[in-house]
């Protein structure tokens, strides 16, 4: 890990603390944690993980950069394709969910004060009290012309309207796993009696689902499903093979379909159908480690400053969202949305007041515009990476995002 920038001495700091909580959780765990546990301590531990502490995540000052981040032309489409969705409704709300920096809820409220979208709430579900206040104080410039804003820590009892939700399940605590034989185990941690300092390390732990862990029985379920679901496509997983799913993923929807009462959920994330996500080919699965702009695969490497996540199988989700009672009226690439929602005619009015003679605008901020496009939509940057997928319980919700290039067959 050569290549990564050291921690100022306060971070390191907190990663100690952040160790020394999850190994005191080992220690009453009998030596043995599963991996989604400790993702969701190191994470999500109140005061300590990695999203609940106070430290930039975002941006160029953070360890990564979402797509409303790169450019703003990405909330203004999403934020088209919603309008479409409250204007078939009649009116409701937007539930954005883990609103980041605020990027996006701040060029979407442009986008629908422009629209004159039926929008008469924009909720915002954030458990975070420091990025609370990063996103009031970001929208502070436009919350005089919006709908009224509505911070909440859980899932309203009804709504009517639109969630979103953008890089949200890949965040989600997730299980991982090595084959051994026609077995899948658990791959978890435990800690290093290696360890050569007085802080506590982590170090992966394989046994078998036996039924002796908490877990054991929901994993083999998952399991034995998901080895089913390949050898019915024909993949048979090579010896040592490493994966993962995200956990809860049926609870999850269970209460997002409870919540929406009429309107969609649209998610983006990066992610691939079952069948092209769990290929023998991608025997190291796809767990990334994320700092300071830099990709790494060790998630015991400083906890509580690295972000962690695993793609997402659409599969899976389609299948909880199903069991939910909601229907999948979309999915696609983001590529492909972009471009059949309309992106090309919004990078066009973007670029014509720049490029008149009269603005000001130097050659840069027209090459950032451009160059922000073409990360959205490269096949090798996030194009083809980061899906699309919509819900819903009627058949009335179609989106012109979607029919450019549906891969719904591909679930």
């Amino acid at each position: 890990m050569t290549h990564l920038p050291t921690p100022q001495p306060e971070a390191l700091a907190h990663s100690i603390r952040v160790s020394e909580w999850i190994a005191e959780r080992l220690v009453l765990a009998r030596g043995w944690m599963s991996f989604a546990d400790y993702m969701r301590l190191a994470l999500y531990a109140p005061g300590l993980g990695y999203y609940s502490a106070g430290a930039s995540k975002f941006g160029r000052t953070g360890d990564f950069v979402t797509a409303p981040e790169i450019s703003p032309l990405f909330a203004e489409v999403v934020a088209g394709q919603i309008d479409i969705v409250l204007r078939q409704i009649g009116q409701g709300d937007l539930l954005e969910l883990g609103p980041g920096t605020g990027a996006f809820a701040v060029a979407a409220i442009l986008k629908f004060n422009q629209c004159g979208t039926p929008l008469e709430r924009y909720r915002m579900l954030e458990v975070s009290a420091d990025l609370r206040e990063r996103q009031a104080e970001r929208l502070a410039g436009v919350s005089e012309t919006c709908p009224p804003l509505d911070w909440c820590d859980r899932l309203p009892e009804t709504l009517s309207g639109v969630i979103f939700g953008n890089e949200i399940l890949d965040a989600l605590p997730c299980e991982r796993f090595v084959t051994r034989g026609e077995q899948y185990w658990r791959l978890g941690v435990g800690l290093s009696i290696e360890a050569t300092s007085g802080e506590p390390q982590f170090e992966w732990r394989v046994r078998p689902a036996d039924g002796s862990a908490p877990g054991d029985d929901e994993f083999q379920r998952e399991a034995a499903h998901l080895q089913q679901s390949l050898r019915s496509h024909g993949i048979e997983l090579p010896d040592d093979y490493c994966g993962e799913w995200q956990v809860g993923l049926d609870a999850w929807f269970a209460s997002m379909a409870a919540s929406l009462s009429e309107g969609v959920m649209l998610l983006a994330d990066y992610g691939l159908p079952r069948a092209h996500l769990y290929h023998p080919d991608r025997a190291r699965g796809s767990l990334r480690c994320y700092y300071r702009h830099h990709a790494h695969d060790d998630p015991f490497l400083w906890p509580g400053l690295n972000d962690i996540t695993a793609w997402v199988d659409f599969t899976r989700v389609a299948e909880a969202a199903e069991r939910a009672g909601l229907q999948v009226r979309g999915f696609t690439t983001q590529m492909a949305f972009l471009a059949g929602g309309g992106i090309e005619q919004a990078f066009s009015r973007a670029l014509e007041p720049l490029s008149s003679a009269s603005s000001g605008a130097t050659v840069a901020e027209q090459t950032n515009l451009a160059a922000g496009v073409r990360r959205l939509l490269m096949p090798g940057e996030m194009g083809e990476s980061v899906k699309f997928v919509m819900l819903g319980r009627s058949e009335k919700y179609e989106l012109p995002a979607f029919t450019l290039r549906d891969l719904r067959h591909t679930l």
